[in-house]
């Protein structure tokens, strides 16, 4: 199975920035990768609206953003298109959402310990 680390950071940022796991429970539930695509496809264009934001209230998330490898992204996204198995689907939206859960609590967390340092 591809690495999806970059599909799961990209979801992460907009938690961490948004506070928004809409874009994980959708993608989590997609019943079928025509739905998985057009969800992950939302996700994309509200992150390529918050690329362009200025002041963001959690400053790890937009580091992170430097971090997202565009190539990779692109790979995952067509790796995901190419899924015939509905049991593989589930089990790769499954672990790009645990992932993106992951990702989005380090960042919250270091962007608060960052708020408590002098």
């Amino acid at each position: 199975m591809l690495e999806v680390n970059e599909l799961a950071r990209v979801l992460a940022i907009l938690i961490a920035e948004q506070n928004n796991y809409t874009y994980v429970d959708k993608l989590g539930n997609a019943p079928s990768k025509e739905l998985a695509i057009f969800h992950i496809r939302e996700a994309l264009r509200d992150f390529n609206s918050l690329m362009a934001k200025e002041k963001f209230e959690n400053p790890k998330a937009k580091e992170e953003i430097n971090n997202v490898y565009f190539k990779g992204l692109e790979e995952q996204i067509t790796f995901i298109s190419k899924i015939s198995d509905r049991r593989e689907l589930k089990e790769v939206v499954s672990l790009i959402g645990a992932k993106a859960l992951t990702m989005a609590a380090r960042l919250k967390l270091s962007a608060k310990s960052e708020e408590v340092k002098p």
